[in-house]
């Protein structure tokens, strides 16, 4: 490769920095030359850290000026497919959005179909994949040694779009991504919960049915579990097969079964003091598989088409909840379910008043002399926005 890849950011959020993070690990292949984002004292922010020269307040803006040859989108859930196909295009050679992929399978395939026409490489950021302990999950079931997968448990917490999308995600890469048969879910939305200004469940379950007779039980919010002491993890699995079972985290996993008489811990091949789930090396390997791809490597282990099962399996939660049977593969709802229930009356409010579990990441409004004075403490741009001054 004569040239370094030439990046633009849209959206200068909190996850932007480990979409940096991941470029900077790759800077002999890469450099990022713009940020996108609407209001000003973001993009300076952005620039002045970690000195990007071009800075738009438009993605329309940015293609009239120049076609990076990546883009990463990192803005709310909502607005990634119109993004990506805006993106796709315009013409620049490779897309990493952000997770969930899209609200609904239509506008996911909407982005596969873009990203198809206009030959982009098109990544989903479950980064997670790339972390040492799924890895050595992954790596222990195809050696064998739990034997054939039989059934996947998985926990999650602030939404199955939020959360669960990489237990879901995580769990499909270790056993092999397999395609999915059917999905049996149910819903509760009682409260009108929303997350990053996106209708979302005060609960739920899922079973999926994988072709491969494996199958998966998913609950999101229904019960509480440490995700916050030193090695926990925000994404438990959990796989049961025929001669044993694994309790899996990005960390390191544990292994029950032959002739042990209880749990053994099995490493990662990375010390887990130095594994970050998000940015650093995670999201480092993200990208240096794209460049791989972009070169004519295999596709990306993160790639559109394998987001998009998961992002169905999540939709079919919901659809099936809906229609009150299993979803069947292919699914054929294009639409948000969640936001067809809600609108057909099939999820009544017991609380009404709108609540966003995310809206203190919601920049209008804001006093932006404030953020400054707030970031100068170096605070992250999570902690600054649950402190800053609101007009």
């Amino acid at each position: 490769m004569a040239d370094k890849y030439t990046v633009a950011i849209v959206g200068a959020g909190g996850i932007s920095s480990a979409h940096v993070a991941g470029y900077n690990k790759n800077k002999e292949d890469v450099v990022i030359e713009a940020i996108v984002d609407p209001i000003a004292n973001a993009r300076k922010n952005f620039q002045d850290e970690y000195s990007v020269k071009h800075a738009y307040s438009s993605m329309a803006n940015l293609f009239n000026d120049f076609v990076p040859d990546i883009v990463s989108i990192c803005t709310w859930h909502s607005l990634h497919h119109e993004q990506t196909i805006e993106a796709a295009e315009a013409g620049v050679k490779a897309i990493i959005c952000e997770k969930p992929m899209a609200i609904g399978s239509g506008p996911a395939s909407m982005m596969i179909e873009a990203c198809n026409k206009n030959d982009v490489k098109l990544v989903v950021s479950h980064q997670r994949r790339f972390t040492p302990g799924w890895e050595k999950a992954k790596q222990l079931v195809e050696q064998g040694l739990i034997g054939q997968p039989m059934f996947v448990e998985l926990k999650a917490l602030e939404g199955l779009l939020n959360w669960a999308t990489h237990n879901i995600d995580g769990s499909r890469f270790i056993i092999g991504d397999p395609k999915t048969n059917w999905v049996f879910g149910a819903v509760q939305r009682t409260t009108n919960k929303y997350e990053r200004n996106t209708r979302i469940e005060d609960s739920c379950m899922g079973l999926i049915h994988y072709k491969n007779d494996v199958q998966a039980f998913i609950q999101s919010d229904l019960k509480n579990y440490d995700f916050e002491s030193k090695w926990a993890t925000n994404h438990p699995i959990f796989i049961r097969g025929e001669k044993g079972a694994l309790d899996i985290s990005e960390y390191e996993v544990k292994f029950l079964g032959g002739n042990s008489s209880g749990w053994k811990t099995i490493p990662a091949d990375v010390p887990k003091e130095l594994i970050e789930p998000i940015g650093g090396e995670t999201n480092g390997k993200l990208v240096s598989e794209l460049i791989q791809w972009l070169e004519g490597g295999p596709e990306h282990r993160c790639s559109g088409v394998k987001a998009k099962e998961t992002l169905d399996i999540m939709m079919s939660i919901y659809q099936s909840a809906r229609i009150n049977e299993k979803v069947i593969f292919p699914v054929k709802e294009n639409d948000y379910p969640l936001d067809l229930m809600f609108e057909e009356g099939k999820i009544p409010l017991k609380t009404f008043e709108k609540y966003d579990i995310r809206g203190f990441l919601n920049r209008s409004g804001i006093d932006e002399k404030d953020y400054n004075r707030l970031k100068s403490q170096n605070l992250s741009h999570h902690e600054i926005m649950r402190q800053v001054k609101r007009s």
